[in-house]
């Protein structure tokens, strides 16, 4: 009696050491989700879902072994944080949340130009295609530790090789720089120039106008203090002698001497007036004077000189009408 009894509590205890789940206690999930009864070492593991647990496998992670990631096999106690599993190369120095530059596809960082951005540090024009290592020194050591924003700390050989301090220009380069060029030389672009804008020929460099290399003191904006010299030696016609005046805008563009701007005068709205200066103005001596009836334009339209005031009497700038 006693015997079988015994044998009774051997066959109960070596039950319960098969039974028990190498798994932990309180696994539920069906053995066949990923055992062969044929086979207890043959894993089945594409029968489970893992993408029903918190911790989907995607990318990289699908072929990963099991064991790799649950070396106890109690998948419970699984971590799912990367560096539970993963070596942090950059020793702390840009946080420990490694979905910020990387994803399980791969390891190689593809949104540099966000990462940027939402640090506070857009990568635009010559700071895009810079390389790396001339802010980031110890990149080669896989380290990026935070280092200033401020155009000075990096570019304050550049400022102190000017004459920016002397005339007392504060060390934040974007009033006046650009980053869209491939090089600091400043021809204008960018600077807020107040109420003279610095527009298409007036992108020059600024010791052409403050040629004293004092900044402060405004200049004079009439076009006459620097382009007096070319108004005086213009022949063609001759501006100095046939009454034109000396506030360019009223006749020129700043984006170019030749494109003269005849709408302050008369505007040629009509492909009929798109003529030679002469055509209208035969006394080259003063363009002030103008006619509309020559022989080659509106003499012959009634057989009769009218004078240029009576053409306006009936018809408009090239319509007929009024």
């Amino acid at each position: 009696m006693n015997r079988f009894l015994l044998l009774l509590i051997s066959l109960f205890l070596v039950a319960s050491v098969f039974a028990k789940s190498p798994h932990g206690e309180g696994f539920k999930i069906d053995c066949g989700a990923c055992h062969n009864t044929s086979n207890w070492e043959q894993l089945n593991p594409r029968h489970f879902n893992h993408n029903k647990t918190r911790f989907p496998l995607i990318g990289q992670h699908k072929t990963v072994e099991c064991r790799t990631c649950h070396p106890t096999l109690e998948f419970a106690k699984a971590r799912t944080q990367c560096v539970d599993c993963h070596l942090d190369m950059h020793e702390g120095t840009v946080g420990r949340d490694c979905e910020r530059c990387h994803t399980p596809k791969s390891w190689i960082v593809s949104n540099v130009k966000q990462i940027h951005q939402q640090a506070g540090f857009t990568l635009a024009g010559t700071h895009a295609v810079t390389d790396c290592y001339r802010c980031h020194k110890s990149a080669s050591l896989l380290r990026f530790e935070n280092i200033r924003t401020d155009c000075y700390s990096c570019h304050k050989a550049n400022y102190d090789a000017t004459t920016h301090r002397a005339v007392g220009f504060g060390t934040d380069c974007f009033p006046c720089h650009k980053m869209t060029g491939r090089d600091w030389s400043y021809s204008g672009n960018g600077f807020v120039h107040g109420t003279f804008p610095l527009t298409g020929g007036h992108n020059i460099s600024c010791i052409l106008c403050h040629k004293t290399g004092e900044y402060k003191t405004i200049l004079s904006s009439a076009c006459n203090t620097c382009h007096l010299d070319k108004y005086n030696a213009t022949t063609n016609p001759v501006h100095r002698t046939a009454g034109f005046s000396t506030d360019c805008k009223l006749c020129h563009t700043t984006t170019s001497w030749t494109s003269f701007n005849h709408s302050s005068y008369f505007p040629i709205t009509s492909g009929n007036h798109n003529v030679s200066c002469a055509t209208c103005h035969t006394n080259t001596a003063n363009y002030a004077i103008f006619t509309c009836v020559t022989a080659s334009c509106h003499r012959n339209a009634h057989n009769q000189s009218r004078g240029s005031a009576g053409c306006y009497s009936c018809h408009s700038n090239g319509r007929s009408g009024g």
